[in-house]
């Protein structure tokens, strides 16, 4: 009985700090969640998955998705509707500080590629050759490699028309990398294709616990009305 007694408040014990984990994951999932919950745009008019450009001449319009890419939901692309006046549409990821003063690609942690002159730009203001300029009905794509999710930094890759251009190597902390759009000039609009949500977060914390309290309730139930009989003991 003194044994049994022993296995009860280990059994309670576990729960207890199961439960304290799930907690405590649960509280810094739904701060997580609160930060990107909502969408951010500066001078750029968002119409269900259109953005067209609605800025004062000279100042970047800049677009930040509200939840970041993940293993399951990796990749979006971005349509060009109209090139506008000169085309300096960017498409990349950046923070969840990113300023919207800046294009994606100019920001500290961000990357992006830059439609008007075909550069790569990664974390400042001057970019390498990358690709081919673009311009009216092309596609931009920008992902990430599912394998780099848990082992930074993130590989970070481009397409053109579904066809891959290249990648880099990107800093990546927690919450994530949102999709980004700037647009710099009167007249440009692109259509925006985010991936759907990912599935919902495992539940085997909570079925771990709920099997331990079956388990528990088990025992109790043998303390109370029966006996536990031990192979080899003298109990």
């Amino acid at each position: 009985d003194l044994n049994l007694h022993f296995r009860f408040l280990n059994w309670r014990r576990r729960i207890r700090e199961i439960r304290e984990v799930r907690e405590g994951r649960d509280r810094d999932r739904d701060r997580d969640r609160g930060l990107r919950c909502q969408e951010r745009a500066r001078h750029i008019l968002v119409d269900g998955d259109t953005l067209s450009y609605r800025g004062p001449s000279g100042e970047v319009g800049c677009y930040v998705a509200p939840r970041p890419l993940t293993r399951d939901s990796n990749y979006f692309e971005v349509s060009i509707v109209d090139s506008g006046v000169r085309g300096t549409i960017a498409v990349g990821l950046v923070p969840h500080c990113h300023s919207l003063e800046h294009p994606p690609g100019w920001g500290p942690g961000s990357v992006a590629y830059h439609a008007d002159d075909g550069k790569l730009y990664s974390g400042r203001a001057k970019g390498r050759q990358f690709g081919s300029k673009c311009s009216s009905g092309d596609r931009i794509g920008c992902g990430v490699e599912r394998g780099s999710f848990g082992a930074p930094p993130a590989q970070v890759f481009f397409t053109k028309n579904g066809q891959r251009v290249g990648g880099l190597g990107v800093p990546l902390s927690p919450p994530g990398l949102f999709p980004a759009v700037g647009l710099h000039s009167l007249g440009e609009e692109v259509r925006l294709h985010l991936p759907p949500p990912g599935p919902p977060e495992d539940e085997g914390g909570a079925m771990l616990v709920d099997s331990l309290e079956e388990e528990w309730g088990r025992l109790h139930d043998v303390r109370l009305y029966g006996s536990v009989s031990t192979r080899g003991g003298n109990g």
